[in-house]
């Protein structure tokens, strides 16, 4: 089969939420022939219309020097019009793929100069130099025939008329409209998603030991640990029995997870990066019902406008997060309140609003081609 559209990544997993359950299988469920190249793993995928090319997971250098070109190429022989590229390291292989005819789409998850810039283990000479050096990129990156970002803030870098904001709500699952109510649920408070300094791995990880945190109560995490994250305090609170770490899960596992606690927690530190993340663990906690605790920003002040089913608290505080826990713990009624304004929120944050934009750029790009 020669696909329509292939999509491309060499640092992502194969069943990653945004690139294949999403976007890629989104232009499969409109009738697109979709091919994805993307990194092997162990983990499962629900079934999608999209045919999976695996490549090898590799060491950092080695991914930026093989597993790109080794994408590239296969890219290439797919013979596909359109290339949507999904990472940084791809960013060279725009005006290679375009010098062989092909329509591009990069694919910003995340702003690269703050990403940059929030990486406190590299010093300030090398944060100033990298940054300078992702501007360039970005502007190569801007050259594509359009720019899909995850947010508004990550579009402001790149061309008004080329660009593109496709947010990461959730898909729809049956399992969500039958879930179970929160009275009938373990005391877990959960977390999904990456673990790092920056998203609060140290701080949820004081929080099992604060005097506030209710007896009977545990903390429940699944995602990958970024790899420069010291993990001491975390093991630490694992000694304890009040907090588990369930390492990296498939998607649909981690949102099972949900099904199976009564409050979502989003601990994150005040960054510039953190500040201007939809986070994508927002939208499934509402979609499953949950309360949340998140971290004070206008950002997620914003997004839940209108919606009584948070507690924010300030950043950098275990003991501000145990004490919500204990509030929701002592008062059922507050629990169930914020559960079920949780449920109505999340209509406003549906995948299927999103695909039909995406599916119309690709409308756009592709014209007479979907079946």
């Amino acid at each position: 089969m020669t696909p329509d559209i292939v999509h491309v990544s060499s640092a992502h997993p194969w069943v990653d939420n945004r690139v294949h359950l999403r976007e890629a299988a989104a232009a499969a469920d409109a009738g697109y022939r979709v091919r994805l190249i993307a990194v092997d793993c162990a983990l499962d995928a629900p079934p999608t219309a999209v045919e999976v090319v695996r490549i090898p997971r590799r060491r950092r250098l080695r991914r930026m020097l093989v597993s790109t070109t080794q994408a590239l190429l296969l890219a290439l022989r797919s013979r596909a019009r359109l290339v949507h590229l999904h990472d940084p390291e791809l960013i060279w292989t725009i005006p290679v793929l375009r010098a062989a005819g092909r329509i591009v789409v990069y694919d910003a998850h995340e702003d690269l100069p703050d990403q940059i810039w929030g990486k406190d283990y590299l010093s300030y000479r090398q944060r100033a130099v990298l940054s300078a050096l992702s501007h360039g990129l970005l502007r190569l990156a801007g050259t594509a025939d359009r720019v899909v970002t995850a947010t508004e803030w990550t579009g402001r870098r790149f061309p008004a008329a080329r660009r593109i904001a496709i947010h990461n709500y959730p898909l729809r699952r049956a399992a969500d409209d039958t879930q179970t109510g929160l009275e009938a649920r373990p005391t877990v408070v959960a977390h999904v998603g990456v673990l790092s300094h920056d998203r609060g791995i140290d701080v949820v990880a004081a929080v099992p030991g604060q005097p506030d945190f209710p007896p009977g109560w545990r903390i429940e995490l699944v995602g990958a640990i970024d790899a420069a994250t010291d993990t001491t305090a975390l093991r630490d609170a694992e000694s304890s029995g009040r907090l588990h770490h369930g390492g990296v899960v498939g998607p649909m596992q981690a949102r099972d997870l949900l099904l199976g606690a009564r409050i979502g927690v989003i601990p994150f530190r005040r960054t510039p990066v953190t500040d201007q993340i939809f986070p994508t663990k927002l939208f499934e906690y509402l979609a499953a019902g949950l309360a949340v605790i998140a971290t004070d920003t206008p950002l997620l002040r914003m997004l839940l406008d209108g919606s009584d089913c948070v507690t924010f608290v300030p950043p950098d505080d275990p003991a501000a997060i145990a004490g919500a826990v204990r509030r929701y713990a002592e008062d059922p009624g507050l629990l169930l309140r914020h559960g079920a304004e949780a449920r109505r929120a999340a209509q406003r944050f549906r995948w299927h609003r999103e695909a039909a934009r995406l599916v119309a750029m690709y409308d756009e790009l592709l014209p007479c081609v979907r079946r």
